[in-house]
């Protein structure tokens, strides 16, 4: 059944020896999130029962085949999508091992599929975010601050947390290029491109605040100390640097400048602006430096 998952890893590695392509099972998905080990996993087990083959007599007429099953099954496009790049994803680690001499998958088409990766996710329109960057005054300490936070996660799409940990030692300063590190999910790391805009709003923001940042000091930071009254009651020493902005007050400061623009605070949250980064990014094309010029240009804050 399709929703069985694949045989167990020992039960692979008791055959590896003789069948390289149950090996290959083992090591295919290293390094991969826990949930895309099994999501694929699946597809692939789900595959090879319905086909009822061995992966080395796999042809691409059964691929196409089994995806014209999942379409009849009535399966989104998404999905549909999700499943047939599991299976590329194999027969690619395989000819990239020299087990598989083609990926069957390639042959396919996937033109009928209308797969948009960000068409389920709640985003804040464009037009609404604008709103909310005419609202922020960029000439106080705070104004600035949060005009920054909101640039980075829009134009950087990054998670909440990333975001409100950065530290001094997460940019680098090359010139005219700025990059900074994105933490990626199993602890490795990243260095991206960070855009213009974001880079000057961080400066300015640095500049009002009268703070120069270095090594382990938080980017952002919070301009009140709301934990004195808890360190008081429990005898806590006081912190010996300032303490990083908290994410709950990113999104209180967001709900306040969407209300402040006429919005509806409660629609308005800090994954709806990662979303609208994402879609941006999507919508754009070329290399890296490409995409956030597009991205920018879309959200009419300049270069």
């Amino acid at each position: 059944m399709e929703g069985e998952i694949i045989p167990s890893e020992a039960a692979i590695l008791a055959r590896s020896e003789r069948d390289p392509y149950q090996a290959a099972m083992l090591t295919w998905l290293e390094g991969k999130a826990a949930h895309t080990r099994r999501s694929y996993l699946t597809a692939l087990r789900a595959f090879l029962v319905a086909t009822e083959k061995h992966p080395a007599e796999i042809e691409p007429r059964d691929v196409a085949s089994w995806k014209e099953h999942l379409k009849r099954r009535g399966l989104a496009d998404a999905t549909v999508a999700q499943r047939l790049s599991a299976i590329s994803s194999y027969y690619t680690y395989l000819t990239q091992q020299g087990i598989h001499d083609r990926n069957p998958v390639a042959a396919v088409g996937r033109d009928d599929l209308d797969v948009n990766p960000y068409e389920r996710a709640h985003k804040l329109p464009l037009v609404a975010f604008r709103r909310i960057l005419k609202m922020i005054p960029d000439d106080t300490e705070i104004g600035a601050r949060d005009r920054a936070l909101l640039l980075f996660y829009v134009l950087c799409a990054r998670r909440r947390s990333e975001v409100v940990s950065l530290r001094a030692h997460d940019l680098r300063v090359e010139g005219e290029k700025v990059t900074y590190r994105t933490r990626l999910k199993g602890g490795k790391s990243r260095w991206k491109e960070l855009p213009p805009p974001v880079w000057e709003a961080i400066r300015r923001y640095l500049d009002l605040a009268g703070r120069e940042p270095t090594g382990d000091d938080p980017i952002f930071t919070a301009t009140t100390d709301a934990g004195r009254y808890l360190r008081k009651y429990y005898g806590t020493p006081q912190p010996e640097g300032p303490e990083p902005l908290t994410g709950a007050a990113v999104a209180q400061a967001l709900k306040r400048h969407a209300a402040a623009a006429g919005l509806d605070p409660d629609a308005v949250t800090l994954r709806s602006l990662r979303h609208l980064g994402a879609e941006l990014y999507y919508e754009a094309s070329g290399e890296e430096h490409r995409h956030w010029q597009a991205m920018v240009k879309a959200l009419g804050v300049g270069v």
